[in-house]
Order: C-alpha cells, then structure tokens, then sequence
C-alpha cells in the first residue's frame, strides 16, 4: 500500500530546501541534454511541460543525484509532498512507470504561499547583492572585536532596497527583512537583536550558492534542542554537570534575555545528552596550565538570547563544554564541544567545578564573556 505524503506539513527549513533542490533540477530538465521536461501526446491529448516518471528516474541515477531507483522515487514523492511536482492528473503519487509529471510552476499551479515568497525574495536579494549594484553593501564587518565575512548593516539593506524599488516604502521594506529574519534566511551576527534600521550587523543564514543533490532532501535537518523559557536553580552531583542549554529537562540552568526587554532565570543540574563524557580522554589541570602550546587560548562573548546561553557544562575541574545547542547563542558565538573554560567575566575558574563555573556565568545574566582552551590550533 503506498503512504501518501501530500498532506504532511513540513517546517519552513526542509521546505526552503527542497524548494531550492526543485529549481536546480527544473532548470536543468529544461535545459540540459536531453530535454526531460516537453510536450508529450497520450490517447490524442496534448500534456504540456511534462516529464516520464520512469525515464527521469534512470537520469537521475545516471547525474549522481541519487544512489538507487528506489530513493529516486522517495524523493521525487517528498518533491510531491511539497506541492512542487504532480501527476497531469493528480491522480498517482510519483512512480518508477510510463506516468507523466509535471512542476507546478510550469503549470501555473504552484502555491506561492507566505513561506515560499519569502524565501525567493531572499534567494533574489542575495545574488541581487552578489552583483555590482550591490556589492557595496556586503563585507568583512567587524562587531564584538570578531570580524564577519559577507556582513551588512541594517540600515544599508533598507536603503538599498528602496534605491532598487524592490520596496514602495522604507517601512515595508522593514517589514520584509524582520520576515527574512524570522524564518532564519538572515540574522543579527550574534543573534543579539532582530532586524532593526541601524548600525546593526547582519547576514545571510541561508545558503544560496550551495548546490544540494536531490537524495538530500530525505536527509533529516539536524534537530535544534528545546529550550524552555523558565527554570529554578538546581544542582545534580551524581552527573557533575551544569547546563546553559535552557532544555526543558531538569538539567538546564540558562539566562533569558528578550530583545528589548531582559529577564532573568537559571538552573543546572545533569545534561540531556546523558553521563557519558565527550572529552577523548582526561585531561588533568597541569596539562592546561603547563601546554607548551597544545591547547590554544580564545576570547568569546555570547549575548544571550530569550532563553539561555544554549551550552551544558561538566568536570570537577578543569571544567568544559560537553554540549552546545546548535541554535543557541553559544554556538554562533563559536562555543564547541570540548572546549575548557579558563575564564567566565574576568575571574580564572579553571581549577573550579562545573557548580561554581555555573555560579559565575549566573552572576551576568545577560552576556557572559568567556575565555577558553581548545586542543589544537583555533580556525
């Protein structure tokens, strides 16, 4: 029996990428050798714009976009699940067969919902600005003492907009960058303020040069950790562990901080990710502060968001990162796993345990400014 996939409702991330899968590979159906995507005659009927389902899942197979026939099918169904790619009928599901297809956008038919609109202006702005009208605007932009490749500021963006006439007004161009943000195609450096008309550093979150294969769009996005919005101060010494992931689970201790507007709550205790350790083997005290250059030494300021830090500490000290939300403040500062903390705010608390690192983190509640040791030579 086959599952219909047609009506599940997909997150705005896995669509934005299977929409950009489809439009690589309509172009190129269109375009390339041989043309897969014209006009084909069935029972003395002209179906226009269409390709074989059989035939293009062989070419598919033969332009390395997918491993097997079967997972050509899996993923021209998830294009159909979508609403992206239909039978002339609508009346099969894709299949390996003498079945006729056809994009939607060649068809007129396709839903350019909120979402999808969005994410093609984004698409066009991007290499709107990748051009000589607006390479002005991109750059290396230094904020926090880190410098940022591709960087804009806020008020840049808008007055390009306008200048283009992509926008009637200054006012809906603020609006349009604040949709953008809010569904991750852009972001504020250190995802410290949403979008605002000003001396504020942004940049593209979305990738728009990458080049996904097809088989890529049944790949699961990596998953962002919960974070719950509040918490109590708590302790779990069977674990020696303290989070700033802010998860929902009783091992959390985070830091909230809106974006106009600070508020304050924390707890620690054992980490989602389980007992097990992440470092490869112990590293003792001696080790870091007698390296001879093996571990190398780094400032990093994180700015909390609404919820927390979005990072889980452990070790009776040295203490170190044993787990960094990868949709957390920590992260896009470039917090990593492995990682010890030498210093939190100017205090060394290298030979403190993961409780009293937690206690100095909690002293600032809105920034946290760490020194850190990491293995190897720093990127």
């Amino acid at each position: 029996m086959e599952e219909d996939v047609r009506n599940l409702v997909p997150t705005f991330e896995e669509k934005a990428r299977a929409l950009l899968v489809a439009e690589k590979l309509r172009e190129t159906m269109h375009q390339g050798k041989p043309v897969l995507i014209k006009n084909r005659n069935y029972h003395l009927r002209t179906y226009n714009n269409c390709f074989v389902g059989s035939e293009v899942v062989g070419w598919l197979m033969q332009q390395g976009e997918v491993p097997d026939r079967n997972t050509a099918v899996q993923c021209m169904r998830k294009l159909q699940s979508f609403n992206i790619i239909h039978h002339v009928c609508d009346d099969h599901l894709f299949k390996d067969a003498m079945l006729f297809y056809r994009f939607r956008k060649d068809d007129g038919t396709f839903p350019m919902d909120k979402d999808s609109s969005i994410l093609f202006r984004g698409k066009m702005m991007y290499h709107s600005l990748k051009t000589s009208s607006g390479q002005y605007i991109f750059g290396v932009k230094t904020h926090n003492n880190l410098q940022y490749h591709d960087a804009f500021l806020g008020v840049d963006m808008l007055n390009w907009l306008v200048k283009e006439k992509e926008v009637q007004s200054r006012q809906q161009a603020l609006a349009m960058c604040r949709e953008l943000l809010e569904r991750n195609i852009i972001r504020h450096v250190s995802d410290d303020h949403h979008f605002k008309d000003g001396q504020y550093l942004y940049q593209f979150k979305q990738d728009f040069t990458r080049q996904y294969r097809l088989s890529e769009v049944l790949t699961p996005l990596e998953p962002i950790l919960p974070r719950s919005r509040h918490g109590s101060v708590s302790s779990d010494r069977t674990n020696s562990t303290s989070s700033a992931a802010g998860t929902p689970q009783k091992a959390s201790f985070f830091i909230g901080a809106d974006e106009d507007e600070k508020e304050r709550s924390g707890s620690f205790g054992s980490p989602s990710a389980g007992n097990s350790s992440v470092l490869l083997r112990p590293v003792t005290l001696d080790e870091l502060r007698n390296n001879q250059g093996r571990y190398t030494q780094k400032h990093i300021r994180i700015v909390s968001d609404a919820v927390g830090y979005g990072m889980v500490v452990r070790g009776d000290g040295p203490t170190y990162i044993q787990t960094v939300d990868p949709g957390g403040p920590a992260a896009a500062a470039g917090v990593k796993v492995r990682q010890f903390v030498k210093a939190v705010n100017g205090t060394d608390v290298l030979e403190l345990g993961h409780q009293e690192v937690a206690k100095h983190i909690l002293a600032n509640q809105e920034v946290c400014n760490l020194v850190i040791l990491q293995h190897g030579r720093m990127l």
